[in-house]
């Protein structure tokens, strides 16, 4: 049952640091990811000579989220364990910075997939330490709001990326948009380090649950997360589709880089608010809403003709992802129990970061090897498909649990 009274309490500042840190670390992440797709167009490979730009793109996008997605499990466990969550955040952003560096100094595409893998494993550590701490910089009565201003400072930097990445390139070159990205990378480094504590699970209050309960708290984690997944399909396919679209729409780097940012800009004004409806009327309704809207605007991104069609579909699966992303992250603590909220919510953190990884491949392989408007007509069911899934499977929760604060 949902609350439907709602207290204003107030949030960690430090909550605010560790979004402003995150913010210029996903500058930078959202710069490569403009980036590299038209880096590799530059490279040359050694085992596959003849293989298609839009099919590298895809390579080398995935590869990236693939590992991303591997490696949060296994930093979320383990982070449970050790009771700790700033040493992984570091870990990873020392990793996001020495790979940034080497981009510039390697010309074989084979040689840039070796360093997204590597950048993936190091990010993803980062991921399941940094939503735990969120989450520990609130409570359950504001949890939206935390997760919606941590996410839109993240969202934000993220899709600035885009368009910095498009002026530093068009105007200075590849090298000094990947030099810039370490450079981001250590001011986020160095903010976490001096400015945010460790915190704990130690002090966490857990809900009690019967073992039916807790099966079907296991089916909600996999709904959330199947949806979380698809949606991201349908954010990440067009990473594979910039060099078509440039072609296509006689697009300029700079204008293309616009419509990256479109998607997130929109996003980022977006997701404070959905975070703070998600705590006052339930979660499950927006999530339904953002999936349903998504799957004509999916579709709709396979018949644009003018680079202006381009930036107002990404505009509009802005306004979806944020009806999306913070209610099931917040939901998905919620479902947690206030237990291993690093562990549990990696699942879902994983899956996010699996649809990063399969969208690009899926528009890449059947971009390149169907036709161009095939990939989208399947994002778009598999989107349908995970609408009746939450639909039938989710709830919302009647919990109440309280996080431990920080150090």
């Amino acid at each position: 049952m949902v609350k439907t009274d709602h207290v204003e309490e107030r949030l960690d500042p430090k909550l605010y640091i560790l979004s402003i840190s995150k913010f210029f670390k996903d500058l930078g992440t959202g710069i490569l990811a403009f980036l590299i797709p038209l880096y590799i167009v530059q490279t040359h490979s050694i085992f596959a000579p003849e293989i298609p730009d839009i099919v590298k793109a895809g390579i080398v996008t995935t590869v990236f989220g693939l590992l991303n997605a591997f490696s949060q499990p296994f930093s979320g466990r383990l982070s449970d364990r050790l009771n700790k969550r700033k040493p992984f955040v570091i870990f990873g952003l020392a990793g996001f910075m020495v790979a940034s560096v080497l981009y510039s100094h390697v010309s074989v595409f084979e040689h840039v997939v070796l360093l997204r893998a590597i950048q993936g494993i190091t990010v993803g550590a980062t991921v399941p330490a940094i939503v735990a701490m969120v989450t520990h910089f609130s409570t359950s009565g504001n949890r939206g709001r935390a997760i919606g201003i941590y996410s839109s400072m993240r969202g934000f930097g993220y899709g600035m990326g885009a368009l910095v990445g498009g002026i530093v390139t068009t105007y200075y070159g590849f090298t000094a948009g990947f030099y810039l990205c370490a450079l981001l990378g250590l001011i986020s480094l160095l903010l976490v380090q001096f400015f945010v504590g460790e915190t704990h699970n130690g002090h966490e209050k857990q809900t009690t649950t019967t073992t039916s309960q807790n099966n079907g708290r296991s089916a909600q984690f996999y709904s959330l997360a199947f949806a979380m997944f698809i949606i991201m399909v349908g954010i990440m396919i067009i990473f594979a589709f910039l060099p078509e679209y440039e072609v296509r729409l006689q697009a300029s780097e700079l204008s293309l880089s616009i419509a990256v940012s479109a998607y997130v800009i929109s996003r980022v004004i977006l997701q404070t608010p959905m975070g703070v409806l998600s705590d006052r009327y339930g979660r499950k309704k927006l999530i339904l809403y953002g999936l349903f809207l998504n799957i004509p605007i999916v579709l709709g991104l396979g018949y644009v003709t003018r680079v202006e069609e381009l930036i107002v579909l990404r505009a509009l699966q802005g306004l979806c992802m944020a009806s999306v992303e913070t209610p099931v992250m917040a939901l998905a603590v919620d479902l947690a129990g206030g237990t291993s909220i690093s562990s549990r919510v990696s699942f879902i953190t994983s899956a996010q970061a699996a649809g990063t990884a399969f969208g690009p491949l899926i528009g890449g392989f059947l971009g390149g090897y169907v036709s161009f408007t095939m990939p989208f007509y399947v994002c778009a069911i598999m989107m349908a498909f995970s609408l009746i899934i939450v639909m039938r499977q989710v709830s919302e929760p009647d919990t109440n649990v309280s996080v431990s604060r920080p150090d």
